[in-house]
């Protein structure tokens, strides 16, 4: 045979197969949609045990599309992907600026609410910043179809199933309507970024109208970021903790399991990951200091070591206010973005 007809051979073949694959995946898709659609039918009948009422889940379940791309997504945060010098940029000179002209817009209002919190207002305002860069981020998934998607999806099924539940709850006491209800592809909520559960447990109507707003930047929207930091231990007379540089052969060291040092307080335990806690002064004892080489602080307050990205020899002492930060969002790379924006829109240099 010649060359050339074993050519037109494969492709012929390669042509035959085609509509073969493609039968295979349309099938696997539609099996995967009736699947989905069983699932919300199972899924209504359990949120009617639990009282949300006929009408709310009649006017948002029929709605309700997979959202395919929210599982990828779910599945590659970069707050667990990128290395602390890639994450870090979020905290950028035209962040730090839009941060700077919101308190210049908003400050008397902004520092009077997180005042009552017991919160710096710093901390809150930088939470905007990088939740949604002070609300001029689009937000506009539709959070039913992206929170059932990632509770059909499994590998945090519950947790998103619960989640749909608290949506829902929204609906039907009449804090939102399913139009408001738009998301990010994680399925938090407006300007402050709350999960739906979050809403229900934290969110404030700060200014008394009847109505919690965290779509519109405001007295709702400051007073419920304040009230998160502080229904997790958050104290106004400390900060977050501080850059600081190693001793040489630190990285490798200075790391220790949690049991090796003071016990955390309540709200640190959890994250175990942080590893031991120490005084300051042990820390110094250890070689570690200033980002600029100078001593730290004389205060004796209690502090874990985050150790930055390998090789640059950077590190962080975080007190007890970083892990009410990580409530917020459980990543060391979010809650240091946090932090050093906090700072730097205040000018507050270590």
């Amino acid at each position: 045979m010649r060359l050339s007809h074993v050519k037109n051979l494969f492709v012929l073949l390669g042509m035959l197969s085609l509509p073969l694959t493609l039968s295979a995946q349309d099938a696997e898709g539609e099996n995967n949609d009736a699947a989905f659609q069983s699932w919300l039918a199972d899924f209504r009948d359990d949120a009617l045990a639990r009282g949300i009422s006929a009408s709310t889940l009649d006017s948002v379940l029929p709605e309700i599309q997979q959202q395919r791309q929210v599982v990828q997504a779910d599945r590659s945060q970069a707050e667990f992907v990128n290395t602390y010098e890639r994450y870090l940029r979020r905290v950028n000179p035209s962040r730090i600026e839009a941060g700077k002209e919101l308190m210049e817009e908003h400050g008397d209002m902004i520092r009077e609410v997180s005042a009552q919190y017991g919160v710096q207002h710093r901390f809150v305002v930088a939470i905007l910043g990088l939740e949604s860069n002070y609300g001029s981020f689009p937000i506009t998934e539709p959070l039913f179809s992206v929170i059932a998607t990632l509770a059909f999806d499994g590998r945090r099924g519950e947790m998103f199933r619960n989640e749909l539940y608290a949506a829902l709850e929204i609906i039907d006491k009449g804090y939102a309507t399913p139009d408001m209800m738009k998301s990010s592809w994680a399925g938090a909520l407006g300007i402050v970024q709350f999960t739906p559960s979050s809403f229900l447990r934290l969110a404030v109507d700060h200014d008394g109208d009847g109505r919690i707003d965290l779509w519109t930047m405001g007295p709702d929207v400051i007073a419920s970021v304040a009230n998160y930091l502080s229904s997790t231990g958050w104290r106004d007379d400390q900060t977050w903790g501080r850059e600081v540089s190693l001793p040489s052969g630190g990285e490798q060291s200075l790391p220790a399991p949690q049991e090796v040092g003071m016990t955390p307080e309540a709200q640190c335990r959890s994250f175990q990951s942080m590893g031991a806690w120490r005084p300051l002064s042990d820390w110094q004892q250890l070689g570690v200091r200033r980002a600029d080489g100078s001593n730290l602080p004389t205060r004796d307050l209690p502090a874990a070591l985050i150790i930055g990205d390998e090789g640059d020899d950077k590190g962080y002492l975080v007190y007890r206010n970083f892990c009410s930060v990580m409530r917020y969002n459980p990543a060391f790379r979010y809650a240091l973005s946090v932090s050093l924006l906090a700072d730097a829109i205040d000018d507050i240099r270590d």
